[in-house]
């Protein structure tokens, strides 16, 4: 085989080697590989690489490969890693061999595609890690594309081995039950790591429970929601239709669900950090309805919720002839699996800012900055923006002289962060994520300054103004990239500097918070539908494309 050859089918992926081994012993990690020997190229290292988001966070670290044993073709090496030795950034870590051939470096994949290696790392006492005195660990684990990566992260609730065990559990009632749950026809219902009850999930689980959508539909349809939430209480009318979150009963039903209905991917069904689950790769196998947490607009999300990848679902709610452009010409969906029905939130939402002069505050999170240590996340970029808009004695003169109040409100996977942001002035509120539900806010603000959070299509929708703060949208367009044209699309003024920022805002104020011509135009091409009949849309497009497809398919069974 010629050079360019070779080097070309390792980095297409088609030679690859296979990991035997990835055993922890109190802080070392044995990595073990076995490679197809290949006459023109050395096996020079091991390369730990970081999962970047950005350029400048991207770090390796390169051990030394020790062969253990060479036959049949192939060589087996084995490094020793030192975690004290590292300095590991949350969350992600990749495994690479290097190899030179001919003078030239190339980087081959190291695999384990055989399913019992991937249920050994998912066994009930099959521990593996290493944890750090600051409450972090580090563990091997096998992700979607059968690689045995890295996982550095916070040690958390569902980390225990009590949830394995919850699991066989869960299996055997299933088993026992599942002519009982398939005739149950079960519907799940869930939000954002099924902790919440406030968005379109809980709207259209509502409007189910209130119009009697179980007998319509021939179904049962759940709630599911961790044990603590803030949120429980709204869901105490239809408490027999409630279950919880990671439960021997939810993990049943998780398994004989027909459908999957939620803002978020089939991965929210279940808990969303764990080392590992044997249940999980037959989860996501279920139907999903997507019915969005915002706007699909502003992000691009194809590679994950397009069609055939890990996000995939049956049927993807959308809002606008614009927004269903974006899906089709992007995702890969049929026609008919993008119904415009608007959200289900947007049935209750309405003005309701009557005598107030509240500015909603409500910055989204950043990919790059997820899982940090508190300590980490107070030297980003993110935190320092912010803070200095906080701190800024030009902002507080403005609240002051024009009477006008901020509430301060951080993306769900920022929460843990939210104590770490401090004001001088008293017009600033800080609200925790889960005290206060965030459509009731936006519906009694008068104004909102986010970046790129989707909770702006919702002011917008009341016809409030929305101003975009992006100091970084550089990083943020190489990182996640857009649909739309943010210097000529959007429905708002924007800044990158807090001087600016304070200026548009002022004016906003000035102008008693109204829409500009311009801006009423918009609002008339980005939503379809203004009115309460969103959920009754959603469940027509339900009823219309996924209960018609499991008629068919059972009538093909009795055939």
């Amino acid at each position: 085989m010629e050079v360019n050859e070779l080097i070309d089918k390792i980095g297409e992926k088609k030679i690859v080697g296979k990991v035997v081994k990835a055993k922890v012993k109190r802080n070392l990690l044995y990595y073990r590989i076995r490679v197809p020997k290949l006459e023109q190229a050395m096996y020079k290292q091991l390369k730990l690489s970081y999962s970047a988001k950005r350029e400048q966070d991207e770090e390796q670290y390169l051990f030394e490969l020790v062969k253990v044993k060479e036959n049949k073709g192939q060589i087996t090496f084995e490094s020793v890693i030192d975690f004290e030795a590292l300095k590991l950034k949350p969350l992600i870590w990749f495994f690479f061999a290097v190899i030179e051939i001919d003078g030239k470096e190339c980087e081959m994949e190291l695999v384990n595609r055989d399913y019992t290696n991937y249920a050994k790392y998912c066994s009930l006492f099959f521990q593996n890690s290493y944890k750090y005195e600051d409450g972090m660990f580090v563990y091997p684990f096998v992700n979607s594309a059968r690689n045995i990566a890295l996982q550095y992260r916070k040690y958390g609730d569902y980390d225990d081995y009590r949830i394995k065990l919850k699991e066989r559990l869960a299996v055997a009632r299933f088993l026992l039950t599942f002519p009982i749950l398939k005739h149950k026809n079960i519907f799940l219902v869930y939000e954002k790591y099924s902790e919440m009850a406030q968005d379109n999930g809980y709207y259209f689980f509502r409007y189910c429970m209130e119009h009697n959508m179980e007998k319509a539909m021939n179904c049962k349809i759940y709630y599911v929601i961790t044990k603590d939430s803030p949120d429980r209480e709204k869901l105490m009318p239809y408490k027999e239709n409630v279950i919880d979150f990671m439960s021997i009963r939810h993990i049943t039903y998780a398994l004989g669900a027909r459908l999957l209905v939620s803002t978020d991917a089939k991965a929210h069904i279940y808990a969303w950090r764990r080392k590992g689950s044997v249940l999980f790769p037959f989860i996501k196998r279920k139907k999903l309805v997507f019915l969005q947490h915002g706007v699909t607009a502003m992000k691009q999300v194809d590679f994950f919720y397009g069609k055939g990848k890990r996000g995939e679902c049956d049927l993807f709610i959308t809002t606008s002839d614009f927004e269903k452009e974006i899906v089709k010409a992007n995702f890969g969906y049929r026609e008919n699996q993008i119904p415009i029905t608007g959200f289900a939130r947007w049935d209750v939402l309405e003005d309701q800012s009557e005598g107030s002069r509240d500015i909603l505050i409500m910055p989204t999170w950043r990919s790059w900055l997820e899982e940090y240590t508190e300590a980490a996340f107070r030297e980003s970029d993110y935190y320092k923006q912010y803070m200095t808009l906080l701190k800024n004695p030009m902002f507080h003169q403005m609240l002051e002289k024009n009477d006008v109040r901020v509430k301060f409100y951080l993306h769900p996977k920022f929460k843990d962060y939210i104590g770490e942001f401090a004001s001088d002035s008293d017009r600033i509120e800080f609200i925790a994520f889960g005290t206060a539900p965030l459509n009731e806010i936006m519906m009694k603000c008068k104004m909102l300054v986010t970046d790129y959070s989707s909770v702006s299509w919702d002011m917008f929708y009341q016809k409030k103004p929305v101003v975009f703060y992006q100091f970084d949208l550089e990083d943020y367009l190489e990182v996640h990239g857009s649909y739309i044209d943010m210097k000529k699309e959007l429905f708002g003024p924007t800044a990158d500097s807090v001087d600016e920022l304070i200026e548009n805002m002022e004016e906003c104020i000035k102008n008693q918070f109204a829409l500009t011509s311009k801006q009423e135009t918009l609002h008339m091409e980005y939503f379809k539908y203004v009115d309460d009949k969103n959920s009754e849309r959603i469940c027509k497009a339900i009823e219309a494309q996924i209960l018609k497809g499991n008629k068919k398919e059972t009538e093909d069974e009795h055939v």
